[in-house]
């Protein structure tokens, strides 16, 4: 209601909270409350309150390829999980997006997210998984196989 909509007028599809590595949360899960402890209960951040609204025809994958392009850009370049997590991480996604493995790189790329949590030494490389996994969980059909299909 606060924001009319989208740009495009078409319907929403996703809904990014936090900033660009808050989650990416669908459009079932529009009333939730914006503070801390719903966000978090829903899988999500507040982060600096940042509010991006998609229509349907955003392409979650390359919105989290986005997010770990984003991460490659920003990354200090002090530890390996962000510097080059990051950036094989765009990769990964990349190759989803071509359909190549399409399995293989998905199992790939939450391993690459899980170590990119747990050893990244700052936020940045430590909440870039976020926008990804939840692109993943809520959006997995932008995930599939995309051989013959065009979006």
């Amino acid at each position: 209601d606060f924001g009319g909509g989208t740009f495009t007028g078409s319907p929403v599809r996703a809904v990014q909270i936090g900033g660009p590595l808050g989650a990416y949360l669908p459009l079932s899960s529009s009333d939730i409350s914006m503070d801390y402890e719903s966000l978090l209960a829903a899988g999500g951040m507040l982060g600096h309150g940042g509010v991006v609204v998609f229509d349907e025809s955003v392409d979650m994958a390359i919105q989290a390829k986005f997010a770990m392009e984003f991460c490659a850009f920003e990354s200090c370049g002090k530890c390996t999980p962000c510097r080059l997590g990051s950036t094989r991480g765009a990769e990964t996604i990349t190759k989803i997006i071509d359909g190549v493995d399409v399995e293989g790189n998905k199992r790939l790329l939450l391993d690459l997210c899980e170590v990119m949590t747990d050893g990244s030494l700052c936020a940045m490389g430590g909440l870039t998984p976020l926008p990804v996994k939840s692109a993943m969980l809520h959006f997995p059909e932008d995930f599939e196989s995309r051989i013959g299909v065009v979006r």
